[in-house]
């Protein structure tokens, strides 16, 4: 009798646990209830980094010329991601202008910017490396890595008041998404060099001004000459390694107020973007 007792309370047992886990297996198709019986919407959430993409589907087919854009979208959450495909052109762009030789250090920069359609050549022939960046070349680079949305209002900058200039609706939008900002006397100075804590200050804020830890820039000889306003901002790019500074003589140098080449510009902007989920 005692097996057939013991026997018995194994089966009720086993039934218990297949009720309570097909109890679980409906509460997972049933909404919530807040305790008084009424429904209670529940999100499905992805922790950061935990979406599950799918094959993705290609919205603009790449040219030789024109970058392409592909959408994944998430299968838990149905969160999409764009992202960017560069041109089907494989010249290297040692190949394209005569001014950028095949062993200079920026030219898997100015490849990268060139295939995504960040940055253009000055001529058909030449990209000018050492040439400096200007405020709104910069506007427009950022400008094309957002997809040129539409833009809506008016300039608030006395100087950008040409709606036909190439780079009207790209300071718009830089400044409507205070990604770039004006002098105290009411300009933006589209033509002025950018210098090189200009151009971090506008990819830092074109990240939404992230908070920095505590970082010291004791080892750069001239961490002193980098202006209050451009801190932060210098700070973040070196901690992400946007920005590393020159050597000279032994010593390291920030050069913050030196004018941003193109050549510098395209690494930067590279070393920024490799650090997003932007591109294919």
């Amino acid at each position: 009798m005692k097996w057939q007792k013991r026997l018995m309370s194994l089966v009720l047992a086993g039934c218990m646990s297949v009720s309570v886990l097909a109890t679980a297996a409906m509460a997972a198709d049933v909404p919530a209830q807040d305790g008084q019986g009424t429904t209670v919407e529940t999100a499905v959430d992805c922790a950061a980094g935990a979406h599950a993409w799918d094959a993705g589907k290609v919205t603009v087919e790449p040219t030789e010329t024109t970058t392409g854009i592909k959408v994944y979208t998430c299968k838990i959450c149905g969160e999409t991601k764009t992202v960017r495909l560069p041109k089907l052109t494989t010249k290297p762009v040692s190949e394209i202008f005569t001014d950028v030789p095949a062993a200079s250090w920026y030219v898997p920069y100015v490849q990268y910017v060139y295939s995504y359609g960040l940055m253009d050549g000055t001529s058909a022939t030449t990209f000018a490396p050492k040439s400096p960046l200007t405020r709104a070349m910069v506007a427009q680079i950022l400008y094309a890595q957002a997809y040129k949305p539409e833009v809506t209002g008016e300039s608030v900058f006395s100087d950008v008041t040409n709606s036909d200039s190439w780079y009207y609706d790209a300071v718009i939008w830089a400044s409507q998404n205070k990604v770039v900002a004006g002098y105290p006397d009411g300009t933006f100075q589209p033509k002025g060099n950018v210098t090189r804590e200009e151009l971090a200050m506008m990819l830092y804020a074109r990240e939404g001004k992230p908070k920095v830890s505590d970082w010291s820039l004791k080892a750069f000889a001239d961490a002193d000459k980098v202006q209050g306003w451009a801190k932060d901002a210098i700070v973040w790019a070196n901690q992400v390694g946007i920005i590393y500074g020159s050597a000279d003589n032994g010593e390291l140098y920030l050069n913050p107020q030196g004018n941003a080449t193109r050549a510098e510009a395209a690494t930067m902007l590279s070393k920024y973007l490799s650090l997003k989920d932007w591109a294919d």
